[in-house]
């Protein structure tokens, strides 16, 4: 029994396959991995192929899809070919190909290159020459034109080893130019049947993402979708957000275009035209510089590492492509959303339903259809205030920004602490334990590591204090800060309640009483009643 995908098997020398690079036939797809091999690698399938040992097959996909490809292969610029005729994708096999490329087809340039190889005709070893020019060291990119193969058979006239050089730069000749090697082709797929193939054969397991998916299929002369993607990066860098996910801006590149979040909205991209496609990646440009700008003027987010949920920028991006200019109360409602999503852990798990819904919601918003953005997922006070705190979540981050908002006074000296630069990446050492952990472990206290205990504190404040005890280090705090004792205090959410409980050193009574300010403080972010 057949079937129409059957891998359909052929052997092809080594000749004929970088021919076939080389005139467009064979194309490597951008959603493959780059180039990893080492030198030694690459010697040694080399090695491989002189002495006949087996090197594997490779894996084509022939098909008429036309997709985003590498422009060369090793060192082989690769023709374009006529969109009447299908192309060999190459799925399996780059690395070993573009060995063979890029050591036969050097250009002769950058003496330094990997490709710049070698074949010693006295030891029959490959090498790089690392600059010495011997008689005995046959250049591989001067071995399949055959000008260049006579000629430098010229070199050896009237050299002792004149013939035992030809006979080895015949052998190798033969052995380069007509190993055979087996070629699997696939066709009659389409580029989502062909990933899980990809993926599974793949020798480091990387799975394909929906980017890479839809790089390749929505790819022509005038569209590239990770250009666009970097172009949209390289715009927001300024402000640090150059780190937002290539699949948010993907999903605001479908967003833009009338098309939801989810991979079958995606997936709808690659009925558009490239004009179209340029055109919506444009308006998605415009629509984050706007939410970009929203964040870090109005918020107080210095960084998109610092965003508890990436999707909470996007569904902003989404906003500010129906609604370039808001009102005053839309983006006081936007904020109050911001926050409540923050807290409520809304993202930290979704589903398709759920994220339509919230985008019909947003640009209801947007379009004046409705006054407010409603999140159903209640605020755990209690919970947020009681966490523990570790940089690398999404609840301690929102943490982070409570802080931040507050524009805190440095606890040693009153000093502005710079949250731009605290919030910029996320660093341990811009925070402090109010209670230290050393003096909390010799109580024999265990919940240290609350977000009631922590604080915002710059660098060099941070080493000073170390691992003082509050009873220390607060208690002269009233006579160095005089006048701007209380405000101090207040930016750090410690009233003087809390600060009489730290300077006799009663953890429990502290804690209680932070918590109920920051639980304060969120609840008049979000609009909740206090």
């Amino acid at each position: 029994m057949s079937y129409k995908n059957d891998p359909k098997p052929e052997v092809l020398r080594i000749e004929e396959l970088v021919i076939n690079v080389k005139s467009g036939d064979i194309k490597l797809p951008k959603f493959q991995r780059p180039f990893v091999w080492k030198k030694e690698n690459i010697l040694a399938l080399l090695d491989s192929i002189y002495n006949r040992y087996p090197i594997g097959s490779i894996l084509l996909w022939l098909t008429k899809e036309k997709l985003a490809s590498e422009r060369r292969i090793g060192d082989l610029e690769i023709n374009e070919r006529p969109e009447e005729y299908p192309t060999n994708y190459l799925l399996d096999g780059q690395q070993r190909l573009s060995t063979l490329c890029g050591a036969l087809y050097w250009d002769g340039v950058n003496q330094k290159s990997m490709w710049n190889i070698s074949f010693d005709l006295d030891k029959e070893t490959f090498l790089y020459p690392d600059g010495e020019d011997k008689f005995e060291y046959f250049p591989l990119n001067k071995l399949l034109g055959t000008f260049d193969f006579i000629n430098q058979l010229k070199k050896f006239e009237g050299h002792d080893k004149k013939e035992k050089y030809e006979k080895n730069a015949g052998r190798l000749l033969e052995a380069i130019k007509n190993y055979k090697v087996a070629a699997v082709i696939i066709g009659n797929m389409s580029v989502n049947e062909v990933a899980p193939i990809f993926e599974r054969i793949n020798s480091t397991g990387r799975r394909l993402t929906m980017v890479d998916l839809m790089r390749a299929a929505t790819w022509s002369g005038e569209f590239d979708l990770s250009n666009s993607i970097d172009t949209i990066r390289e715009s927001l860098s300024t402000k640090n957000f150059e780190g937002v996910p290539e699949i948010e801006i993907l999903r605001n590149i479908s967003t833009v275009n009338g098309y939801g979040m989810n991979r079958d909205d995606i997936n709808k991209l690659r009925n558009l035209d490239s004009k179209t496609l340029e055109e919506s990646s444009k308006m998605c440009k415009l629509a984050y510089e706007r939410a970009v700008d929203f964040m870090t003027r109005e918020l107080p987010i210095t960084s998109s590492v610092y965003l508890p949920y990436s999707l909470q920028l996007t569904f902003l991006v989404e906003f500010f492509n129906v609604c370039p200019n808001p009102t005053i109360m839309q983006r006081e409602e936007l904020k109050k959303w911001f926050w409540k999503v923050a807290l409520s852990k809304y993202f930290a798990s979704f589903n398709t339903a759920q994220i339509t819904l919230d985008l019909k919601n947003i640009r209801d918003f947007g379009l004046n259809k409705i006054n407010q953005l409603t999140i159903t997922k209640p605020v755990d006070y209690k919970n947020f205030s009681s966490e523990n705190f570790r940089l690398n979540k999404a609840s301690s981050k929102t943490f982070g920004l409570l802080l931040a908002h507050n524009q805190p006074l440095s606890l040693l000296d009153g000093s502005r602490i710079n949250t731009n630069k605290a919030l910029a990446v996320v660093n341990r050492h811009e925070y402090h334990h109010i209670f230290p952990k050393a003096f909390l472990k010799s109580s024999g206290i265990k919940e240290m590591d609350t977000h009631a205990n922590i604080c915002l504190l710059n660098m060099g404040n941070n080493r000073t204090i170390s691992d003082s005890r509050p009873s220390i280090y607060l208690k002269n705090l009233r006579g160095i800060l005089g006048n701007k004792f209380t405000e101090v205090l207040d930016s750090n959410f410690i009233n003087e309640e809390a600060y009489n409980a730290a300077i006799s050193e009663d953890y429990n009574e502290f804690i209680k009483i932070r918590k109920q300010l920051l639980i304060t403080k969120a609840k008049g972010l979000v609009g909740d009643r206090v």
